[in-house]
């Protein structure tokens, strides 16, 4: 495989800076072994879940988590904190089926509970917060899709409450949307706070490495991984849980279409401030279009909000390029908060949404030593989970109805070559803003 030559890079600031865990000091460099049973790259949800899972099956194996830049600090810890059971926007499921989206909502009910257990277990404290989610809608068009949703729901057989006017107003603290479709297995959490909080709970066996990127992985009969600062490791098998960085190391090509967005968290509120969310509990809801602006008001009594999206062509994006995005930014808080628009934003960051163009998963074997597993659409967090636990059994050799499941929808499309893939990403993406309106 050839060398790396893109790596993560941090982007702004988000939840990591309100972690209680920011601090928590992993396994010094020091410390890196010569040999494992296995080696993951990428410290994300994906590479907790396949270490998590590789831990629990073979309790005696050497496993080591090798992240290039602080956990949480990459894409897995700047999103909108959403772990969603439902299928999100089932439209956008890679034209799954009925029957498929029974399943997606099986298997994300499933690590939910898995993730919930660990953390009760454990007796760690973090932000996770099973309160639920709104789609919230601010013009009557977008009325279609929760009456969309609300269908698919009623097959399912899953609960939800539909909200509208006053009483949706009471709920959340904003008069800006007209309807809201609610579902209550949804939890909202700092991304960044679990995942590092999920990671101080694996066992001994597995080494957890941070800020420690990995360069090259050559394939043999143990694989060598070799990492920037010089040091290598034999490894019997190496997975590669990176998200579009998986390409880096050409295990795929040209399936990964990321796209940026950018959010931005107020300060906290004080008591004057809190007065016009008198009696309102945390909340986070989508918007009524695909590119319309996520909002949270938080644990710690913070108004988040999300939207602006961009071509991640060189899977990074610039301080400046962020500072552009805070007048849209600004904008959507304004106008849903005019209350308390004086309310200045103190962390701002730019996130990659690591979709590809179907928004069908990755779980394939380059070599009997490397394996790669991603997911591939917005709603990532329980999928990329998941999508780790069971690559994990695929190489243990466990068979399952989940894991086949897993295997035959993991059919990412290809996408054209640059510049025509940046083109044409550009001008969808300012196409699909144009549309979405108020709902940005």
């Amino acid at each position: 495989m050839r060398d790396v030559k893109r790596f993560p890079t941090t982007t702004g600031l988000s939840w990591l800076e309100m972690s209680s865990f920011k601090d928590h000091l992993f396994k010094g460099h020091e410390k890196i072994g010569k040999e494992y049973d296995y080696v993951i790259v990428g410290g994300g949800y994906g590479g907790y879940g396949c270490a998590s899972r590789l831990a629990e099956l073979q309790p005696e194996a050497r496993i080591a988590v090798f992240e290039a830049i602080k956990i949480g600090n990459g894409d897995s810890g700047k999103n909108a904190g959403f772990i969603i059971d439902v299928p999100h926007n089932f439209g956008d499921q890679g034209n799954s089926t009925f029957e498929d989206n029974e399943m997606y909502y099986k298997l994300n009910t499933f690590i939910i509970g898995r993730m919930r257990k660990t953390i009760e277990d454990s007796g760690i404290k973090v932000d996770w917060d099973p309160c639920g989610k709104y789609l919230c809608c601010s013009e009557t068009k977008s009325f279609k899709l929760i009456e969309t949703e609300s269908e698919e729901l009623d097959q399912m057989k899953v609960h939800y409450e539909i909200y509208e006017g006053e009483e949706l107003a009471k709920r959340i603290g904003t008069r800006y949307y007209k309807k809201a479709l609610y579902t209550p297995g949804t939890l909202l959490v700092n991304p960044a706070d679990v995942l590092r909080g999920l990671y101080t709970t694996l066992p001994e066996n597995v080494d957890v490495f941070e800020e420690c990127p990995v360069m090259r992985i050559e394939e043999g009969t143990r694989a060598r991984v070799t990492l920037l600062n010089g040091k290598e490791i034999n490894a019997k098998t190496v997975i590669v849980t990176g998200g579009p960085f998986i390409e880096e190391f050409g295990i795929v090509k040209r399936v990964f279409c990321p796209v940026l967005s950018y959010g931005a968290f107020t300060r906290q509120l004080n008591d004057k401030e809190m007065k016009y969310f008198e009696g309102v509990k945390p909340w986070g809801c989508t918007a009524g279009h695909p590119a319309g602006t996520t909002v949270r008001f938080t644990t710690d009594n913070r108004l988040y909000v999300r939207n602006g999206f961009s071509y991640a062509t060189h899977l990074t994006t610039s301080h400046q390029r962020i500072r552009r995005a805070v007048p849209k930014l600004r904008r959507a808080f304004e106008n849903r908060f005019p209350e308390i628009k004086h309310v200045n934003f103190e962390f701002i960051y730019g996130g990659m949404i690591n979709m590809t163009m179907n928004f069908r998963p990755l779980m394939t074997q380059k070599h009997p030593s490397v394996y790669a597993s991603a997911s591939g659409e917005g709603a990532g967090v329980a999928k990329t989970c998941l999508m780790g636990h069971y690559i994990a059994e695929w190489i243990n050799g466990i068979d399952s109805e989940e894991l086949r499941f897993l295997r035959r929808i993991a059919t990412p499309s290809h996408i054209p070559p640059e510049p025509l893939t940046t083109i044409g990403a550009t001008a969808r993406l300012m196409w699909e803003e144009f549309n979405a309106k108020s709902e940005i």
